[in-house]
């Protein structure tokens, strides 16, 4: 493959590397790989009519603006080294590498190359792309730029923002948690065992951590507005201190979730990975935990939990979901949102049960929530 280092940059205030290069649309589209869209989950093709005439555009040989990559944060270290010794032999070696990059603004017009490259028309003799190449291995400095930086440079929604983040950190979640599997959510797969959850659940349970409400999909657009700006209004350490905080929270996630699994069957060993139950828990998680010392309540309680998990026996209810369901079941269709009410009911017991340091049962937080 071909591919043309043109320079260098550096993002001062960050120290992040930028590579710029220029490669073929053929090589491009062979180091992308055909999964290039597998994660973005909730990303739907778009058929804008400017996106057919773009189309008509390449095959004419335009020039696109330049498409701007990742560098996963694994490869960031073998690539560092080259760039300080301005060795572009060595980073064109690297950059040709295929699975090595994600994309972070370009994936519609990658969309349409790809189409493309899969019919029986042709790019035209020479036609390349212009790439960067972002290398950011730092927690902090990659959640600021995608959520805080992007939003600034592009419309883009607060969700948007957070599946480009777990996109590109998917890899190193899965390295840091034991036995966590996170996968792309479709027909010909599903979750068949404990630590196993869909990208797209994990984007929303951070996005609840960070708003501290289960409520992502809000019709209010002026209430979607306020909260994304009090998101973006933190600071580099403060969104990187809740990411580890929330990485740290999914760890005990997963434990419990693995416990959870062996003791409840009939559907309910996947309670866990229930959309309305891990939003509600991570964002009682950061509701409750705003207050001083509320962090070590939050410990004791989850340790409780798993503690009552692992002495529990297959067939045993310790989450209480008898009553829970008893609970939801008892819900008027006519009068009452179901899906706002079970959010309601989970988010209001689990802070009660943080609340409690796990002295009292999630059945009795039910219950009383539920009053």
């Amino acid at each position: 493959m071909d591919i043309n280092i043109l320079g260098i940059s550096q993002d001062l205030r960050t120290n992040t590397p930028v590579i710029y290069a220029q490669m073929p649309v053929t090589d491009y589209l062979n180091i992308i790989g055909d999964d290039f869209g597998d994660f973005f989950i909730q990303r739907k093709r778009e058929n804008h009519k400017a996106y057919k005439r773009l189309k008509n555009d390449i095959l004419a040989g335009t020039v696109l603006p330049s498409i701007t990559l990742a560098v996963k944060p694994d490869y960031v270290d073998q690539l560092i080294p080259h760039v300080e010794n301005n060795n572009f032999e060595a980073l064109k070696n690297e950059l040709n590498k295929v699975g090595i990059v994600n994309i972070l603004d370009g994936l519609q017009r990658t969309y349409i190359l790809n189409d493309i490259k899969n019919s029986d028309k042709e790019f035209k003799s020479g036609q390349k792309l212009t790439l960067e190449f972002w290398l950011e291995k730092d927690i902090k400095h990659l959640i600021y730029r995608i959520i805080v930086l992007n939003s600034g440079q592009k419309p883009m929604s607060m969700r948007h923002q957070v599946e480009l983040l777990f996109l590109t950190l998917k890899e190193k979640l899965e390295k840091s948690i034991d036995g966590l599997e996170i996968y792309a959510e479709r027909d010909t797969e599903r979750r068949n065992k404990a630590r196993k959850f869909p990208l797209e659940r994990l984007v929303t349970a951070y996005q609840s951590f960070l708003s501290k409400s289960p409520e992502i999909k809000r019709d209010n657009i002026v209430a979607n507005k306020l909260i994304d700006n009090d998101i973006l209004d933190s600071n580099e350490d403060e969104l990187g201190d809740s990411f580890i905080l929330f990485e740290r929270y999914l760890k005990m996630y997963t434990d419990l979730d693995f416990e959870a699994h062996r003791i409840y069957s009939n559907g309910r060993s996947n309670w866990l990975a229930d959309e309305n139950v891990i939003n509600s828990f991570f964002s009682a998680l950061s509701d409750f935990g705003r207050g001083n010392g509320r962090t070590e309540r939050i410990n004791v309680s989850l340790d409780s939990l798993l503690t009552t998990l692992k002495r529990a026996e297959k067939g045993d209810d310790p989450l209480g979901l008898e009553v829970f369901n008893e609970l939801k079941g008892g819900l008027n269709p006519k009068t009452d949102n179901i899906g706002y009410a079970t959010r309601k009911l989970l988010h209001s017991g689990f802070k009660e049960f943080f609340r409690e340091e796990g002295e009292l049962s999630l059945e009795d937080c039910w219950l009383m929530e539920a009053r």
